[in-house]
């Protein structure tokens, strides 16, 4: 592999990120809980971030940062329920794609 976007999980969390902002831009109400969407956005950055940042280091490094990636991951799907708790927003689909994209990278983890 070439460079980190060449890694399916690596794009997967990009795209997921622009989701979630997305998300919290076209919801006036949620957008107003600034503490909520900045733990949203910062959770939904790391993925990739992590990803992207272990991606140049040796390979056990590069396991731990996936860790912490899909430890975000996860934490995502726990944001998106508050969100439809508090916020009665649907926000399944979103919570679905976050717990396909942290089992992707514990395959992927596993398959090295």
């Amino acid at each position: 592999m070439s460079n980190v976007k060449s890694l399916k999980i690596y794009n997967r969390a990009i795209e997921l990120v622009g989701k979630i902002y997305k998300l919290i831009e076209l919801n006036p109400k949620l957008s107003k809980d600034f503490s909520l969407c900045d733990q949203m956005k910062r959770a939904s950055v790391s993925v990739p971030a992590n990803i992207s940042e272990g991606y140049c280091r040796s390979q056990k490094y590069f396991k731990n940062y996936l860790g912490i990636a899909k430890g975000s991951a996860n934490e995502m799907t726990t944001h998106l329920e508050i969100v439809t708790l508090v916020y009665q927003i649907d926000t399944n689909s979103l919570c679905e794609e976050y717990d396909h994209l942290g089992r992707q990278i514990t395959a992927f983890m596993n398959s090295f």
